[in-house]
């Protein structure tokens, strides 16, 4: 997978921009608040339609404009192809693939693989079960558009489901379709149960991997999914494998848990209550690490994504890396390079260019962000 041309016009503070990348190193230098996170998050919104930061999609659009435009060509699989996307200010968003109209969001899924790190992805380790089921359901989403529909149909379930029990609960409804929610709860939640428990396993090695690369073997990683509905014997060992299998426990616990759920009006396991532990050499990293373990815990974490998704696709995705080198050491920084360079195509952000070591720079495509507009520094 491999970037070679991107395009924006009143896309955030850019009135227009345009970058030819190099094929391996690109490195994006300027002082903060220039532009620099948001042409990453260009490249991430041609591949997710997510914006990288937690803002509103009108937010994409250059103040005072009208519309946004993005457009890409990048090679997959050896051909070459290209998108466009058109982001109307408070209206519709226009999809393109290969100059064709896309009238279908899932058909955009997959198309040009990223994967991007940023300070934020720290609160994968140090913040709340949300944010690393929201990590789960991210990357589980890009590689399954199966598991995109069962995450959305299973948050509507959830969201009737525990409305009824809190009208309930209120005096103002019956329980009369109950087993009904309950039915399709489980058919969904059993699904995403499943994936995530089979995504955590797939990524675990490869994590172990990555860890290795940074820490020089000093430190071990390890991945442990905790599911939110309790089963039989739990230890990772002995989580149930298929979806029927979870399916019979979710059901089960629900039975056990229903009398307490009507009387508090709110659904108390499944899926929406899971987490997983990222342990260093045997301890909670969220607990027991430093700042700087923390943070390569979640870099090794977002990195194993990249022989992930290469096991899959037969090729490496592109790798956006936002301000990465600030809170790492330099033996760190030099392996960390090292490990991606010259495998993937990179894309890397940075205030400083000592960071960097001669030959490296002597490889790379420098391209300086100021004030809204990029020029390439040869």
């Amino acid at each position: 997978m491999r970037l070679d041309a991107l395009r924006l016009w009143n896309f955030r503070n850019f009135a227009q921009a345009e970058i030819v990348p190099d094929p391996r190193m690109n490195v994006l230098v300027g002082a903060n608040a220039q532009g620099k996170t948001n042409l990453l998050e260009a490249i991430y919104y041609l591949s997710t339609l997510k914006p990288l930061r937690p803002i509103k999609e009108s937010d994409l659009v250059r103040w005072g404009a009208s519309e946004a435009r993005l457009s890409a060509c990048f090679t997959r699989d050896a051909f070459q192809e290209s998108v466009q996307i058109r982001l109307v200010a408070g209206g519709k968003r226009i999809l393109m693939l290969n100059e064709q109209p896309l009238t279908r969001q899932s058909g955009w899924g997959g198309i040009l693989a990223v994967v991007c790190f940023t300070s934020q992805d720290l609160q994968i380790v140090q913040g709340e079960p949300a944010d690393r089921r929201r990590f789960l359901d991210t990357e589980i989403s890009l590689l399954s558009s199966r598991y995109l529909y069962s995450l959305a149909q299973y948050r509507r379930v959830l969201e009737q489901r525990n409305n009824l029990l809190r009208t309930h609960a209120e005096g103002d409804a019956t329980l009369e379709s109950l087993p009904e929610w309950n039915a399709q709860l489980v058919k969904y939640g059993a699904r995403l149960l499943s994936a995530r428990k089979q995504f955590l396993e797939r990524l675990n090695p490869f994590a172990q991997s990555v860890h290795d690369a940074l820490t020089a073997g000093g430190e071990r990683i390890e991945l442990r999914y905790l599911p939110g509905v309790p089963v039989p014997l739990p230890t990772q060992d002995y989580l149930p494998e298929k979806e029927e299998d979870w399916a019979e426990v979710f059901a089960g616990a629900l039975r056990a848990r229903e009398t307490e759920e009507i009387q508090r009006g709110t659904t108390l396991l499944g899926p929406h209550r899971d987490d997983f532990l990222i342990c260093v050499n045997g301890v909670e990293a969220r607990l027991f690490a430093s700042h700087g373990q923390q943070r390569t815990c979640v870099l090794s974490l977002r990195l194993s994504e990249v022989p992930l998704i290469e096991s899959l696709r037969d090729e490496p995705p592109v790798v956006l890396l936002d301000d990465v080198f600030s809170d790492l050491d330099p033996p760190r920084r030099a392996r960390l390079v090292a490990y991606l360079h010259p495998r993937v195509q990179i894309f890397l952000t940075c205030t400083d260019l000592s960071f960097f070591e001669p030959q490296v720079l002597d490889t790379s495509a420098l391209f300086v962000v100021e004030a809204g507009q990029v020029r390439r520094d040869d």
